[in-house]
């Protein structure tokens, strides 16, 4: 009888329920009004069921975000005990070098401490605790830009630190450690992402009219303007970082300073240029930046390049000649210069798009007064001469403009005709250019 009494009866499962209410739907075994009320019943089940299962993916998702914070400042805590306070204090390297490598993880460290402590008593409030800490998390922008200066000292250790580089293994191998130097370093880079990657978890088993979604939607967003904000720096850096290289590598056409606060690399590689005869094609180097195009050659050295030519964005115009050949054609004013890639039709359509999209901004970008060199203006008078010479009142008498007018059209007429031949010659040497293979490597292996 006690059992009996005990007997408390099961919760069907939620499949089995949607099983059934799917076949009373179908048969016609009730009547109408019996039929409607048990489906009814039914689907309050499968609403509550749903409902439930959410409740516990959020509380769920809570305590993922507690745990996974205590985990990070666990890391935290180790790389400052373990590593960077016995090296300040055992003297093994000078102030420079810890800086380098340890960056602000201290004051890293103190802001996510403060988060832990609101965490713990304001685990419904979520979204609050992290909208109040989101201008915090900024200070990670310091440790991201000094990264890549992490990751070259650690490289030079060995060489550079010996010393270091010993205490180092040590402290790796130890069991209260067990860890690599480089994983911890490389943790404050990957935690506002997953701060994230956890809030739009939160999000997503968050119901709309629970009182914290909108303070969870807000975090959500202010923790994505920091990762941009992040990103963005860490990719000027390297950006900047970039352009300094060129700089050094450059050489030619006077001194061709690259590197101005605003400038941006684009694209750059290597590309194969047409002759103006286009019988032949030679090896050149195109950098493309944000204002400007740097026409190169490489030198006998392979990391010098010999600028031979720089090209005003704003002046140029781009278009793919031979989209299937991976032709595709630059011009400047009066110069037109023709390339080819080896990996066409993709590399073309990119190197085509990226200028494209580079000249247009550029384009709006130049509406400002800009300063324009001595080259480009002279081009620009001749243009203007040209013009004027069609106003009848330029000429001091009818047999001048007649020679005038005539000596125009026979030069537009070389032109055209040496432009339709230039691209023809072109097309002929891309389209020959398997066979021109072939028969070098037939010579070779003779």
């Amino acid at each position: 009888m006690d059992e009996m009494n005990s007997f408390v009866p099961m919760t069907p499962p939620n499949n089995f329920v949607k099983e059934l209410r799917g076949v009373l739907d179908q048969q016609n075994i009730l009547s109408a009004k019996t039929k409607q009320k048990v489906l009814r019943d039914l689907d309050d089940h499968i609403c509550d069921d749903n409902e439930k299962r959410i409740a516990k993916l959020r509380v769920r998702s809570i305590q993922e975000i507690c745990v996974s914070e205590t985990n990070y400042i666990h890391q935290l805590d180790k790389l400052i005990t373990y590593f960077k306070r016995p090296i300040e204090e055992q003297k093994l390297a000078s102030s420079q070098v810890i800086s380098k490598l340890f960056g602000n993880v201290e004051t890293i460290l103190n802001v996510n401490k403060e988060l832990l402590v609101q965490l713990h008593p304001a685990k419904e409030n979520i979204g609050q605790v992290f909208l109040n800490t989101a201008p915090f998390l900024k200070l990670y922008s310091v440790y991201a830009f000094n990264y890549k200066n992490v990751l070259d000292t650690l490289q030079d250790l060995p060489k550079s630190h010996p010393k270091l580089y010993r205490f180092v293994c040590t402290q790796e191998s130890r069991p209260d450690v067990s860890a690599k130097l480089n994983s911890l370093l490389i943790t404050p880079i990957q935690r506002i992402p997953r701060y994230l990657m956890l809030l739009r978890e939160l999000q997503n088993y968050t119901p709309t009219e629970h009182h914290g979604y909108n303070d969870i939607k807000a975090a959500v967003e202010q923790i994505s303007k920091v990762a941009d904000h992040i990103n963005n720096l860490v990719q000027e850096q390297e950006n900047m970082s970039r352009l300094v290289s060129i700089q050094r590598s450059l050489s030619g056409c006077g001194k061709v300073n690259i590197v101005l606060p605003g400038r941006k690399l684009i694209k750059e590689g290597p590309l194969m240029k047409v002759s103006p005869e286009g019988s032949t094609s030679i090896p050149r180097y195109l950098i493309l930046l944000s204002d400007m195009i740097l026409y190169c050659k490489e030198w006998v050295d392979p990391e010098k390049l010999v600028c031979l030519r720089v090209l005003p964005l704003n002046k140029c115009e781009a278009k793919s000649v031979m989209y299937k050949r991976g032709l595709f054609s630059i011009t400047c004013q009066s110069v037109e210069l023709v390339f080819y890639t080896m990996d066409a039709p993709h590399a073309t359509c990119s190197w085509v798009e990226m200028l494209q999209q580079s000249i247009d901004k550029c384009k709006a970008n130049s509406l400002m007064p800009v300063r324009r060199c001595g080259p480009l203006k002279l081009v620009k008078r001749k243009k203007e001469d040209i013009t004027n010479k069609n106003d009848e009142n330029c000429y001091s008498s009818p047999t001048k403009k007649m020679k005038s007018l005539n000596s125009l059209k026979d030069t537009t007429i070389a032109k055209s005709n040496q432009n339709m031949s230039y691209m023809a010659s072109a097309r002929n040497l891309v389209f020959n250019f398997g066979t021109t293979l072939k028969k070098l490597v037939g010579r070779n292996s003779v």
